[in-house]
This record gives C-alpha cells, sequence and structure tokens, in this order.
C-alpha cells in the first residue's frame, strides 16, 4: 500500500495544473499523478491548437467565463515568466453571414459582461490586421488578449515544475477500482491509499467517475476535430481569423490556427465519434462503448439535440477539400483545395459529456465531489487556457 495525501487521475494539463497548485499550497505533502498513456501528450493536452481564449463566448457568471477569463491571464503570465514561445496576436472574428450579426452584439455584451476588450471594426480596419481576411459584411470583432502558445511546450514544463515540487508521475499506469469512501485506488503498479483523490481522467473520465460508485445524468458523447495544414510554408497569417459563430451549436466553426513554426492550419472539423480515442479509421474503439454510443448518437440526431442533426450536414460538407474552402472562403480569402492537405499528427477528441435530464450537450465545466474524490467530468474547451484557473478552483472547493 502506497499512501500519499493527493493522487491525481490523469497526467494531463488539467491533472498536472492541479498537481502543481497543490504542491504550492501544501509544499510537504506527498503527491503521485497517475497516467495510462508513457507521457502527457498522447491526447487532448498534445492535439491542443495552443489557443489562449479570452473568455468572450460565454454567458456571465458560467464556469466557463469565469476561469476562461482568469486563466487566461495566469497563462499568459506562466508563459511569460517561463520564457515559452508566446504570440500575442489578437483574434478577429468576422461574419460568415448576415444572420450572424445578431450572434455579434451577444459577444460583444459578453465579452464587456466579462471584463474582456473587444473592438468592433469596419471590414477596412480589420484587414489593416489581417490582409488575408474576407470581410465581406465591412464588419468584425477583434479581441487583443487572445494568444497562441505551443501546448506540448507548456505541458512539459509543469510537468517539470511537478517533479520539481516533489510530485512523483506514474505513466503507464491506469487507475483499475477505487474507493471513494477510503481513499483507495487500485492501478496496475500496485493500491494507492490518499487523503483526496482527483479524476482528471478527460475522456475516461465518466468511466472512472462509474468505477468510483458516483451517479449522475451525464453520459458520453466524443467528437473528433480533424484540421488541414496549408502546403506553402510562406503562406503567413498575422492574426488568429475565426467565424462569428452560430450560438445554437456547441462548436465555433472552421477557422485558422498556427503555431511556433508559423505553419497554418484550419480546421477543426466536429465529428461525433463512437470510439474515445478513434483519432483514425477504428483505431480506439471499444466495440461495447461503441455500441451504446452509436445508440445514443442515433437517438440525438433524429431528435437534432443541441442541432446535431444540422451540424452534422454542415460537417459532411467537410469531408472533400472543396466543402472546406468554401466553409474558409466565408472568412479568409485566397484558400484553395489544392493548397491544403489533411494533418493527420493535429487531430482531437473533445471530451464532451450530455444531461440526459435536460437533453442537452453540457456547455459548461463540470466538477462533482464524493466522499474522497473530486470528479472533473466536463474538461471541455477552454480548459487549457483555464487550466491554471480551474487547478484553484477544484482545490478551493474540496471539502
Amino acid at each position: 500500500m502506497n499512501t500519499c495525501d493527493l493522487v491525481v487521475i490523469g497526467g494531463g494539463i488539467v491533472g498536472l495544473t492541479i498537481a502543481r497548485e497543490w504542491l504550492l499550497r501544501y509544499p510537504k505533502s506527498d503527491v503521485v499523478v497517475l497516467e495510462k498513456e508513457r507521457n502527457s501528450l498522447a491526447h487532448g493536452s498534445g492535439r491542443n491548437s495552443g489557443v489562449v481564449h479570452s473568455g468572450i463566448y460565454y454567458p456571465e457568471g458560467s464556469l466557463r467565463a469565469q476561469l476562461c477569463v482568469s486563466g487566461c491571464q495566469l497563462m499568459r503570465k506562466y508563459v511569460t515568466e517561463q520564457g515559452l514561445w508566446i504570440d500575442r496576436c489578437g483574434k478577429l472574428l468576422v461574419p460568415p453571414s448576415e444572420s450572424a450579426f445578431e450572434s455579434m452584439q451577444i459577444l460583444v455584451d459578453r465579452g464587456r459582461a466579462n471584463g474582456v476588450e473587444i473592438h468592433q471594426l469596419t471590414g477596412k480596419e480589420a484587414l489593416e490586421l489581417e490582409p488575408r481576411i474576407n470581410p465581406q459584411f465591412d464588419r468584425a470583432l477583434f479581441v487583443p488578449i487572445t494568444s497562441v502558445v505551443d501546448p506540448r511546450e507548456v505541458v512539459d514544463r509543469i510537468k517539470k515544475d511537478v517533479i520539481k515540487a516533489g510530485g512523483v508521475i506514474r505513466y503507464n499506469t491506469a487507475a483499475g477500482s477505487i474507493d471513494s469512501q477510503c481513499g483507495i485506488v487500485q492501478t496496475s503498479v500496485g493500491t494507492f491509499e490518499s487523503a483526496k483523490i482527483v479524476n482528471a481522467a478527460g475522456l475516461f473520465a465518466d468511466k472512472i467517475a462509474k468505477r468510483a460508485g458516483l451517479k449522475t445524468r451525464y453520459s458520453f458523447q466524443p467528437f473528433k476535430g480533424k484540421y488541414w495544414k496549408h502546403k506553402n510554408i510562406h503562406f503567413k497569417m498575422r492574426r488568429l481569423v475565426y467565424p462569428v459563430p452560430d450560438l445554437d451549436l456547441p462548436f465555433l466553426g472552421v477557422h485558422t490556427a498556427h503555431n511556433s513554426n508559423g505553419e497554418v492550419y484550419f480546421g477543426p472539423s466536429s465529428t461525433p465519434v463512437i470510439g474515445r480515442e478513434n483519432y483514425q479509421g477504428l483505431q480506439g474503439i471499444s466495440w461495447l462503448d461503441g455500441l451504446s454510443l452509436s445508440a445514443s448518437l442515433v437517438k440525438k440526431f433524429f431528435q437534432n439535440t443541441n442541432g446535431l442533426r444540422t451540424l452534422a450536414i454542415r460537417e459532411m460538407k467537410l469531408v472533400r477539400l472543396k466543402g472546406v474552402c468554401n466553409e474558409l472562403s466565408k472568412i479568409v480569402s485566397g484558400v484553395g483545395p489544392d493548397d491544403l492537405e489533411r494533418s493527420l499528427a493535429k487531430v482531437g477528441i473533445r471530451s464532451q459529456m450530455f444531461d440526459q435530464n435536460g437533453q442537452h450537450l453540457v456547455n459548461d465545466f463540470v466538477v462533482v465531489q464524493d466522499d474522497k474524490t473530486i470528479h472533473i467530468l466536463n474538461a471541455i474547451s477552454p480548459a487549457f487556457t483555464a487550466s491554471f484557473a480551474f487547478a484553484r478552483y477544484v482545490l478551493d472547493q474540496q471539502k
């Protein structure tokens, strides 16, 4: 029996920042992070776009708004102090149609309510910030604080912080059965007894919660996001460019992304899938889990839950490069099918919960405490941006 003060299940950025925050608060404590993969980058933390979001999308008072706004500041501060790469490029939001004008005003109102600097621009003003945009309706929004970091570099530095502070990270170690009342976690390398357990298992958080005996109204519905890379290494963009989103749908639409090498990507798609790690083909599909997810997805499709049928129709257009470019052309000029190639490395799965009582996708973070265990059930975007603030919030909630 290994005894410790904190066991964190999940070694992605959410789990690592929680371990780091605990060690900052309790420097002499014993902290163990359990991660089933061989590193912290196999899933969402390593496949993230690295965008540090501002918090304009989320309704005032929501947990996402609160933690994204403060998390953005904390992430930018951390990256700067650590001397890591950051591009303080800002984000332009361009209306893809006249029907987006109402959403633009909602975003302005939300941004200001959440304390985020946001500017309304003419098309000419937007073009001065980013010559490649398509300001077809002579309107745009600009959010200066939005930035881009290297997610793999950030996660690696946080991991080193945890180890330097005395924490232990056990890779290739999957959590098995959990006794939440006694604080006991069975693993492939032994048993851990802890005063506190945090379930930050991302794509498997709901399964870990069930093993711990937690009963909730939530079920799991994963979505795959794919990106396309611009082939020309000389094609650069000064700013991030996003469409003004359809606020009735749970995703932001095809937008631009770039990295520290200056490579430019477009995406993501938002395709419902039947596997928690279904990055390619039939990879990562558990047939028992797949059958359950398939049945649930078919039901949501016919009921058009959260506009899923509408979303699916939109996603079908992204099967062909011409469809991707048609979507892009609404916000960016001069990108054609011959310019793009699929990025096999830049594919991610969104860890998304569904509320079975309300029959809707859960669009806020969900944190539930049960006995000695804190379960982070819905660490959806912008969990990467919010991670430092999220860690503080989670530990502040502990009983």
